[in-house]
């Protein structure tokens, strides 16, 4: 983190098809928002004052760097510590023209999972992986895939009257993966909340508001997935139990253990979704325990604008506790800054495990 001192000057670059913004444009600046989220496209927002004091005259909306689709890299940070957190595309501007104020230009954009929600498709895949159904259709919408194995091969997969997006988190869900994209790159993956923490929030020092909840509501100590297979006449039938937690974030109680320990046996079985095999069984209910494991302590938080902050990325959460300091993973980061207010974060984190 920066010094006390170089806190007082947060340090913001905006690039546009690769050059910065003209010290006119930058003049005119008021605002920046970055909202970056692992389940939905994120999207940023830049304000700018559109009207010249001395030439009485609208400026920068038919101005051709705020063209429709061209490339925004947003930089946040401090002196010379200062990083990227977001690259994305402009999707739409929205002028504010009143009698009371000075007429504001929003120029709204999002990262390029924006491409995923462009027109409905029907069609097949077969004898495919889900990875590998992702890997072709990312490189249709012009994305390098980054993939992890989902290991099963599925006979056959239908994407009915879907958008990319709808049907990779269709696909995403039943095994418990996640659907992000960082600059042109798409990950699939299962979350990533095993990984070192990139820094930690101290209650009282560097953390503003931290605001945990622990729920056992949504918790099981066992998950089953249920399917028939026509073809064989035959039930299949995976299940996970306590044990496969997948790790617990530095934690020693899964919200598993908890429910078992406090409720008894208690279970949660799935039935509402094609199976074709004992394998694709066991890899839904592996993915979707471990997934649903990290709803069992959910908070919200601010802080000091910090650019390490990124959706995806493991935090550690100091002083506030045994219970609630720990490590947890970011599923929304915001970042805004103003000329007015400076940088300020926030973010919305998981953990599956006390």
């Amino acid at each position: 983190m920066p010094n006390d001192a170089s806190l007082l000057n947060p340090h913001l670059k905006i690039l546009i098809q690769g050059k910065p913004l003209t010290p006119e444009i930058e003049a005119d600046l008021v605002s920046v928002s970055v909202f970056e989220d692992l389940e939905a496209p994120s999207m940023f927002e830049l304000q700018l004052v559109t009207w010249d004091l001395v030439k009485q005259e609208i400026t920068w909306v038919d101005d051709k760097i705020f063209d429709i689709g061209n490339e925004v890299e947003i930089q946040m940070g401090y002196e010379q510590d200062i990083k990227t957190v977001m690259i994305g595309e402009i999707t739409g501007l929205e002028p504010e023209y009143t009698q009371d104020t000075t007429p504001i230009l929003v120029v709204r954009g999002h990262d390029l999972r924006h491409r995923l929600l462009r027109g409905r498709h029907t069609k097949s895949f077969l004898q495919m992986k889900d990875s590998e159904v992702v890997s072709q259709i990312a490189r249709t919408r012009g994305l390098t895939p980054k993939v992890s194995d989902s290991k099963v091969k599925l006979e056959y997969i239908l994407q009915h009257n879907q958008t990319d997006w709808e049907f990779l988190q269709e696909r995403a869900g039943r095994i418990g993966y996640e659907v992000v994209v960082d600059n042109k790159t798409l990950y699939f993956r299962p979350p990533d909340n095993a990984k070192a923490k990139v820094l930690t929030l101290t209650y009282g020092e560097d953390l503003q508001e931290f605001l945990p909840r622990l729920s056992t509501l949504t918790q099981v100590q066992q998950l089953e997935v249920r399917g028939w297979i026509p073809q064989e006449k035959k039930e299949v039938i995976g299940k996970v139990t306590v044990g496969k937690e997948g790790g617990t974030m530095g934690g020693s109680v899964s919200g598993a253990k908890a429910v078992k320990k406090a409720f008894g046996e208690s279970s949660y079985t799935i039935v509402n979704q094609p199976v074709s095999s004992k394998a694709e069984a066991d890899g839904m209910a592996l993915g979707q325990f471990q997934n649903g494991l990290l709803s069992y302590i959910t908070g919200e938080g601010t802080c000091q604008g910090n650019p390490n902050l990124r959706a995806g990325k493991v935090i550690e959460i100091a002083g506030i506790g045994k219970k609630f300091s720990g490590l947890y993973y970011i599923a929304i980061a915001k970042h805004d800054y103003s000329r007015i207010q400076g940088y300020q974060s926030s973010f919305t984190v998981r953990r599956n495990a006390i």
